[in-house]
């Protein structure tokens, strides 16, 4: 059960789509997916929706005067993300069931919000130091080092229900989220309610749900790559829909609009961006 999950990077497409200065750097260790950068110089800007990715963020709003702080878990679908027009944003977003969250929180307080906080809470001085940089890698380095020191006891995983639950959510990513909780309490010989449980503690969300997003972000980077609408029904037996109505389904709950004015819209900022 010990075997590393094969974590992807989810995605949040409308932000890199529609801010400017967007940056990320892949990270991919200490349960963080990726460190990312924007800026809202226009006022269309601010209408950024966040889609299902089953991550937890956290979000620095850098301002000249100060920073304030905000940690939100996975959105339950396409959700507007409230964003100030002249900001700096500097993001954390971890693998999915990886953050150490403040001692105050729980998962389940943060699935579908976005909650202000004391961004100190993960590190010592962690907002004064932020602010005085001025680039994605020096925030990055600064954030990891201020979080490895103050969350160090947080990363001993030898809890019983953490390897189950690292289990459960390898095989997920394995089936691309096809795989019954019959199937993995066979596998593990646990009960599917003790794994629906055990899951939810770490996640905030069901495994159902959760394999309901795997397949959506799988299908965001599969729109990415063949970016043709013509190929609909190919994408959606590949990312593990049933057929084309069912994924057109879950995508416009998820991403807030048909997978064809997605597609338009992505193609659009390809060219404008000459295939960035």
């Amino acid at each position: 059960m010990e075997k590393e999950v094969p974590y992807d990077v989810m995605v949040q497409p409308y932000v890199s789509m529609y801010t400017s200065k967007y940056h990320s750097m892949v990270q991919r260790k200490y349960g963080i997916s990726h460190f990312y950068e924007f800026t809202i110089e226009h006022e269309s800007e601010k209408q950024i929706q966040a889609v299902p990715d089953g991550s937890v963020d956290l979000l620095f709003d850098i301002g000249q005067n100060n920073v304030r702080t905000y940690i939100g878990g996975t959105v339950l679908q396409a959700k507007n993300w409230p964003l100030t027009e002249g900001k700096t944003y500097f993001g954390v977003r971890f693998q999915p069931g990886k953050c150490i969250l403040p001692k105050e929180l729980v998962i389940q307080q943060i699935i579908d919000k976005d909650l202000e906080i004391d961004g100190n809470n993960f590190g010592d001085h962690l907002t004064e130091e932020l602010q005085e940089q001025d680039s994605l890698r020096n925030r990055a380095h600064i954030f990891l080092k201020k979080y490895l020191v103050n969350q160090e006891e947080g990363f001993q995983q030898n809890d019983p229900t953490m390897l189950l639950e690292n289990y459960i959510q390898r095989r997920i990513y394995e089936s691309h989220g096809n795989i019954s909780i019959k199937q993995l309490a066979d596998e593990t010989s646990y009960t599917e309610c003790y794994i629906r449980r055990v899951f939810k503690k770490v996640h905030g969300i069901s495994p159902k749900v959760f394999e309901r997003f795997v397949r959506f972000q799988n299908l965001l980077k599969q729109m990415d790559v063949m970016g043709k609408s013509s190929e609909m029904e190919e994408m959606a037996l590949s990312c593990g829909y049933y057929d084309q109505s069912h994924m057109i389904k879950d995508f416009k709950s998820f991403a807030g609009m048909t997978p064809e004015i997605y597609l338009q819209l992505l193609n659009n900022k390809k060219k404008n961006t000459g295939g960035l």
